[in-house]
């Protein structure tokens, strides 16, 4: 950067914080620390509240003690505005809470108890790979545990305490893959290991006895129809399409129904 331009860039947040009277010597700093604060990188970010504390920490060694006491109060009003706009967008997340809360109900009473009752489902249909089932179940549970870990962390670094009704949500969500396992967003994120046993086990599944094929083919028809009226019911006035064109072909859809389906698990993974 030539001198006229760095000089303009600091006289710049000099004019960005008025309300300070920052010298050029404290606008410089200030303006190294907002070049290195805004560094772009596709795997680290901060959280607006994670921003606030990291400018707090360099102003305080930046300002003097009355610059600081107006800086303190110009953050408070904006974290009193940030928390004022989580807790109005929180209560919107109510309708998504009742739609999962539906979804759930609709899981574990017209669902599941009917895959259950299959013995082919129940106790599997691969009776020589029971060991390399048990460990992609493990592997899925591993899965879960991390999602939902992920989850919480992602959820209080933004919104604090502040949403609770968004995490229910999220929480409720991320429930409805224990109940009935998600292999595609598993096998998306699977080591080398997992993805080498589950795919050996995925060459074996694509074929279902006849009335056990019957009954995954009924029950996943009628929980599309399901699915598509709950939404109609909870989002149809968000506008929009919603429909999501599959990228997979029948046979890996097949596989992946299929690999679901061997990942049951008759205590839901403790969740």
């Amino acid at each position: 950067m030539i001198p006229e331009d760095y000089a303009w860039s600091v006289k710049l947040v000099q004019d960005q914080h008025g309300y300070l009277g920052l010298s050029f010597e404290q606008a410089e700093k200030i303006y190294r620390f907002e070049q290195e604060k805004d560094t772009w990188s596709d795997k680290h970010f901060f959280s607006a509240w994670e921003e606030w504390d990291y400018e707090l920490t360099t102003f305080r060694e930046v300002l003097n003690e009355t610059q600081l006491e107006a800086y303190m109060a110009a953050l408070s009003e904006r974290i009193r505005n940030h928390v004022h706009q989580l807790k109005s967008g929180d209560p919107e997340r109510e309708r998504e809470v009742r739609y999962h809360e539906e979804l759930t109900a609709f899981y574990e009473t017209q669902l599941l108890p009917e895959l259950y009752s299959d013995v082919i489902l129940r106790f599997g249909w691969l009776m020589g790979e029971q060991a390399k089932i048990e460990y992609l179940r493990a592997e899925y549970k591993r899965f879960l545990n991390d999602g939902r870990k992920s989850i919480l962390i992602s959820h209080f670094r933004h919104n604090r305490s502040f949403m609770p009704v968004t995490l229910t949500s999220d929480l409720l969500r991320h429930r409805l893959t224990a109940l009935l396992p998600d292999y595609h967003s598993f096998r998306q994120v699977m080591d080398e290991p997992t993805r080498s046993v589950a795919t050996c086990i995925e060459k074996k599944v694509r074929h279902l006895p006849p009335g056990t094929n019957d009954l995954v083919a009924r029950k996943f028809t009628e929980l599309a129809k399901f699915r598509e009226d709950l939404f109609d019911r909870y989002h149809s006035d968000r506008g929009g399409w919603h429909t999501v064109i599959s990228q997979t072909t029948a046979e890996e859809e097949t596989v992946i129904t299929h690999m679901s389906l061997l990942l049951l698990d008759a205590e839901r993974y403790g969740y």
